[in-house]
């Protein structure tokens, strides 16, 4: 591979790494927002810390990172049309970004583990979400939204799947992910 597509596939994977922890930031921000309306409907917005969305805001922001995976999107395709070295590179980053858009992927942190190639997180990631629904940190629902999209990330890359989680991602995959999984091959 030239110096030249090195550079472009880094600058891409930190493009979409980038993208990809803005909507993970989003949502995070947006839960924080849900759980301390719950704990006091009372509170006024003026006491709101800054980098708190109101329901406007996130879904502006959204949209326009939702805009910019789609404006990538657009970009790796006419650099992917060239280099078959690089078009090998950006095929995962490419496959995350139709995942991103397509909005089969609901944890950000799964998605971005997925465009950087991170089987070895993406593995961890399930082990965490396991322990945490064990503990009452996450529940039952977050802990099975991880593990299908983790398992379904490894399977994408190509990762070997033991009988028992392929079974457990046959039982739960849902629709946007059986779509992204015929689409991108």
């Amino acid at each position: 591979m030239s110096a030249e597509t090195a550079s472009l596939a880094a600058n891409a994977r930190q493009q979409i790494a980038r993208l990809l922890t803005q909507l993970a930031d989003l949502e995070e921000a947006r839960e924080v927002r849900v759980v301390r309306r719950a704990r006091a409907e009372n509170v006024s917005t003026d006491s709101r810390p800054a980098q708190e969305f109101d329901d406007d805001e996130y879904e502006e922001t959204r949209a326009e990172t939702l805009t910019q995976l789609e404006e990538f999107k657009t970009s790796l395709a006419r650099m992917s049309s060239g280099d078959v070295t690089l078009r090998d590179e950006l095929q995962a980053v490419k496959e995350a970004t139709h995942a991103a858009i397509a909005s089969a992927f609901r944890a950000p942190e799964v998605l971005k583990m997925f465009a950087l190639g991170q089987t070895r997180e993406l593995r961890e990631r399930v082990r965490m979400a396991d322990r945490d629904v064990m503990l009452g940190k996450m529940s039952e629902r977050d802990g099975e939204v991880v593990r299908v999209e983790a398992l379904t990330a490894l399977k994408k890359m190509g990762a070997t799947l033991d009988e028992e989680e392929l079974t457990y991602l046959r039982a739960h995959m849902t629709k946007g992910l059986t779509d992204f999984v015929a689409e991108t091959g």
